[in-house]
């Protein structure tokens, strides 16, 4: 799994300590697999890429209450 930078990333920002690095997962369009897979999509201008924020989406999965036993 690789991660790139998100500083400024609209929504991975917020996943973060305030004064922690952001960090995202680096997500490949489909069209993009093959030339992953063959080794032929190695610039950074076409890899190293924060996947557009619009094209994602974030719901809050909230920790059930612990049950005292």
């Amino acid at each position: 799994m690789l991660t790139i930078n998100a500083d400024g990333h609209p929504l991975m920002q917020r996943f973060h300590n305030p004064d922690d690095e952001k960090r995202m997962v680096m997500i490949l369009d489909p069209d993009q697999y093959h030339g992953w897979l063959d080794g032929s999509l190695v610039t950074e201008e076409d890899l190293f890429q924060q996947y557009p924020a619009e094209r994602l989406v974030a719901v809050a999965d909230p920790i059930s209450p612990r049950v005292k036993k």
